[in-house]
C-alpha cells in the first residue's frame, strides 16, 4: 500500500469510529425510545407499557451489538477499498462513500437477518431498513466527528507553529 493511500485510509481513525458507534447508538436509541413511548393520558387500561428507560437501554444494547460486530468491522474493509480508489474530485469521493456504505448496510442487514431469522431472512423487511438507516447514521456521525477533529487538529498545529 502506498503512503498516500495509507494516509487516506487513516483519515478517519479507529477512535473516531468508536466514538461514532457510541453516538449512533445513543442517538438512534433516543429516537426509538421516543417513538415507542406512550404518554400516560393515552394509555389503555389494563395494558402494560414499557418504560422509556427500558426501551432506551434495550435499544442501546441491540444497536451496540449491531454496530460493533457487523458495521464497524465491515466499515474498516470498506474504508480500505475506498482508500485504494484514485479519485480527485470531492463529489466523486462523497458519492462513492455513500454507495459503499449503502452496500455495507445491505450486507450487514442480510447477515443480521440470516443470523436472527435463519430460514425466514427474506420475509421481514424491517431489519433491512433499520440496519441501512443505522449504517447511514454511523456514516454521518463518523464524517462529522472526523471533520471536527481534523479542524481541531489543524487549529492546534497552526497555534503551535505560529
Amino acid at each position: 500500500m502506498s503512503k498516500q493511500s495509507l494516509q487516506s485510509f487513516w483519515l478517519i481513525s479507529f477512535t473516531i469510529k468508536l466514538l461514532a458507534v457510541l453516538m449512533t447508538c445513543i442517538s438512534l436509541s433516543i429516537v426509538v425510545g421516543l417513538m415507542k413511548y406512550v404518554p400516560l393520558a393515552e394509555r389503555a387500561e389494563h395494558t402494560y407499557y414499557y418504560p422509556f428507560w427500558y426501551t432506551l437501554i434495550i435499544s442501546i444494547l441491540i444497536n451496540l451489538a449491531l454496530l460493533l460486530f457487523l458495521t464497524l468491522p465491515l466499515s474498516l474493509f470498506v474504508d480500505q477499498v475506498l482508500a485504494s480508489l484514485k479519485m480527485n474530485r470531492p463529489i466523486s469521493k462523497v458519492i462513492s462513500a455513500i454507495v459503499a456504505y449503502f452496500l455495507l448496510g445491505v450486507g450487514s442487514a442480510l447477515l443480521f437477518s440470516i443470523f436472527v431469522y435463519r430460514m425466514h431472512a427474506f420475509q421481514n423487511a424491517g431489519p433491512y431498513q433499520y440496519v441501512v438507516t443505522t449504517t447511514f447514521v454511523f456514516l454521518l456521525w463518523q464524517s462529522g466527528l472526523g471533520w471536527i477533529f481534523n479542524k481541531f487538529r489543524k487549529q492546534n498545529q497552526q497555534t503551535s507553529t505560529g
